[in-house]
């Protein structure tokens, strides 16, 4: 009888909040693996993402802290995991293995967070947690240079599945809410110049995920019009892969 009241019921993934301030982030030193839940909080003026990146190869954080240096992609041994942007909530499934959180993002001296002290280590153990992930309703699919969306964005709640395809470079997902009047060209031009105020909200998103990786994030849309992209730098140009067009506009009526 599939109905029976002895199968087994999915549980929720653990939920785990990590905080953001200026210069430094609260965030977790050992899980177990299996499917987890971020939720970041913000008390930073400034936007941050908690990125996630597995260390494999007996590497350490030392190592990342050296590769990111360095101009171009990381090396195969850091493989890019996703995690909440700003004040979002984000879920995945971890393996066990030794990861690094960081802030990747530049501050307003163009300094990256990571340089100021937003890394931290994080051990996931091999005792996994039995958990099922969210039942997206949506998947938005990030390639080079665009994102795809399987239906149509409307209002209200809906949780995203977002992946990174196969053969691609990393991608980020950041969803921000125009202000009114506002494009995603105003966007991009206050990205290059910060004066004044932002001609936008930042929603939420993804940090940077290299292919093969899957993450889930619940946002709720409100009306108005949208813009999704990437700020994440292109292997051959260094230039963020929004300057290649991996820009997408969208209203939610």
């Amino acid at each position: 009888d599939v109905y029976s009241s002895d199968l087994p019921t999915p549980r929720t993934p653990r939920m785990v909040t990590i905080t953001y301030t200026d210069s430094a982030f609260d965030v977790p030193e050992h899980l177990p693996a299996g499917m987890t839940t971020f939720h970041a909080v913000n008390h930073s003026k400034e936007l941050h993402h908690g990125t996630l990146v597995r260390l494999d190869s007996g590497r350490t954080v030392p190592d990342l802290l050296e590769a990111l240096k360095k101009s171009g992609p990381l090396p195969t041994w850091a493989k890019l995991y996703g995690g909440p942007q700003n004040a979002g909530t984000v879920t995945m499934n971890l393996p066990a293995g030794n990861y690094v959180w960081v802030c990747l993002i530049p501050g307003a001296d163009g300094i990256p967070h990571f340089v100021k002290g937003m890394v931290g280590p994080l051990t996931v153990g091999p005792d996994k947690l039995s958990a099922s992930a969210p039942a997206p309703d949506r998947t938005v699919t990030m390639a080079d240079y665009n994102f795809t969306i399987s239906r149509p964005i409307t209002r209200g709640r809906h949780v995203l599945r977002v992946v990174t395809a196969a053969k691609s470079q990393p991608h980020e997902l950041v969803i921000i809410h125009l202000s009114p009047g506002k494009s995603a060209k105003d966007v991009m031009d206050w990205s290059a110049h910060p004066n004044g105020p932002p001609p936008a909200e930042v929603v939420e998103g993804i940090a940077p995920m290299d292919p093969g990786t899957v993450n889930y994030t619940t946002v709720d849309f409100k009306p108005g019009n949208y813009v999704l992209i990437c700020f994440v730098p292109d292997a051959k140009d260094g230039q963020p892969h929004a300057a290649h067009g991996m820009v997408k506009e969208f209203t939610v009526q």
